[in-house]
């Protein structure tokens, strides 16, 4: 019983000192989102936004596709590259995306989204 009491002490002496470290600690800066462009489809039905994110010193550009008119909590990322790096979507038809870019450090490559198929063309 006494091994049993201690090991429950012991527990929960590690848990509050944990809580406490989480409840002190400083609350992790907020990442910056700069808006780029935005290209709507030719029937206008879904846009895609171009933006890069920055956390810290880190810096993603990101190429999102979500409903026009929709909130930007709606989109979806097709397209990550590491840095701060032209991108530019080029709408082929209504159903078709073509990411142009000269990354060289793809993060995502999505090849579809909902009905839009998504190809990534790179330029130097």
């Amino acid at each position: 019983m006494k091994l049993f009491l201690a090991l429950l002490g012991s527990m929960l002496a590690i848990g509050a000192l944990s809580f406490w470290a989480w409840r002190t600690a400083p609350a992790a800066a907020p990442c910056e989102v700069v808006d780029i462009a935005t290209v709507r489809s030719p029937d206008g039905r879904v846009q895609a936004d171009v933006f890069d994110q920055r956390c810290g010193d880190s810096v993603a550009t990101h190429v999102a596709l979500r409903p026009s008119g929709s909130p930007v909590q709606a989109r979806g990322d097709v397209f990550i590259a590491a840095g701060s790096v032209h991108a530019v979507p080029v709408w082929r038809d209504n159903h078709e995306l073509v990411v142009e870019s000269p990354a060289r450090h793809v993060l995502v490559q999505e090849t579809s989204w909902r009905n839009v198929g998504i190809r990534l063309r790179l330029v130097r």
